[in-house]
């Protein structure tokens, strides 16, 4: 063939490329602009990192009974707690923004990522809202030889790391007690002890000092009379638990109430987000809600994407701080 008529070919094919390139973006562009229009036209999938029967599979399960009022859809849980949650995340994270994929989960996220144990910070998706928040409480043993975090203090102050704590590594419930004792200057000896009903189980056994636990799980086992309650891990007092003071009181800077926020993939449309945002103003409001949220010990901690957004980027912060000092002091 000659030079010049397959240069005729070269080109004509590239032309038809473009062309059919061109049209297919419109296509994918009017497609989306269909979906978002029609959204929610399928079942949407919450991923939550952690097992069935905790605080965030309750807080979930409640918000999937509730938002097909306000969403017109159905919902599903999607249980993964493999790799310390970061298969869920990672699920989520490299899903299609279509708003089908979401996941919901707390500061936890942050906690995982200061301690290198998820890739990417939760920040790098889209924070729609938060949703359900509950206070986390500092308890000891019906029999501990303090009545008060200020007791406990003083005795870890003459005792380095005699007094022994129980969390889960990298989890919120470590980052607890590790700021705790960077507040209060102690050496407080922090061990894994895995989830809370093992908590619970190690501290009942003597073979810890103190948890941090849920409001819901502290008041059972202080009215069963199993465990005293220290002090509550929020600016103000619980109203579930009105007797019980704050760290903050007793003039330790500990907050760490725990908020769930719902995130989307990265990209995920403005459209979507702010569907989600009116349809959760609807549901901050409804009673029935509300009240089933309240059986789990939880209260609906209201924010749209941008408070969310602004929340977690200090929750994130505050993660990234308590894990600096953490890695230093080692």
């Amino acid at each position: 063939m000659p030079s010049s008529s397959r240069k005729l070919v070269f080109i004509t094919l590239m032309l038809i490329t473009l062309i059919l390139t061109g049209c297919t973006s419109e296509n994918e562009a009017a497609v989306s602009e269909a979906a978002i229009e029609s959204y929610p036209s399928q079942t949407i999938e919450l991923y939550v990192p952690a097992s069935p029967g905790g605080q965030s599979d309750a807080g979930a399960r409640v918000l999937a009974r509730h938002m097909g009022k306000y969403m017109d859809s159905d919902f599903v849980i999607v249980n993964q707690d493999a790799a310390g949650g970061a298969l869920a995340f990672e699920n989520v994270f490299r899903a299609p923004s279509d708003g089908y994929k979401l996941l919901y989960y707390h500061q936890a996220l942050h906690t995982s990522y200061a301690v290198g144990q998820l890739d990417y910070p939760a920040l790098d998706m889209q924070p729609i809202g938060t949703f359900a928040g509950i206070n986390q409480v500092f308890v000891t043993r019906a029999d501990a030889p303090w009545d008060s975090l200020n007791e406990l203090v003083e005795v870890a102050r003459q005792e380095p790391y005699g007094v022994l704590y129980g969390g889960q590594i990298g989890g919120t419930t470590h980052f607890m007690g590790e700021q705790l004792s960077q507040v209060t200057d102690v050496d407080i000896k922090v061990l894994d002890v895995g989830g809370e009903s093992d908590r619970m189980t190690a501290l009942l056994g003597g073979q810890i000092d103190f948890v941090s636990t849920g409001i819901g799980n502290a008041i059972n086992y202080v009215n069963s009379g199993d465990f005293k309650a220290l002090a509550v891990l929020s600016e103000e007092r619980d109203p579930l638990a009105p007797d019980v003071p704050t760290a903050l009181e007793q003039g330790y800077d500990v907050q760490f109430p725990i908020v769930h926020t719902l995130y989307g993939p990265s990209g995920l449309p403005d459209e979507i987000v702010e569907q989600w945002n009116e349809a959760t103003a609807l549901l901050a409001e409804d009673e029935e809600y509300i009240e089933d949220l309240a059986t789990t010990f939880q209260n609906h901690v209201l924010m749209d994407h941008v408070e969310a957004a602004t929340y977690n980027e200090e929750e994130l912060k505050k993660a990234e701080d308590i894990a600096e000092q953490l890695f230093t002091d080692d």
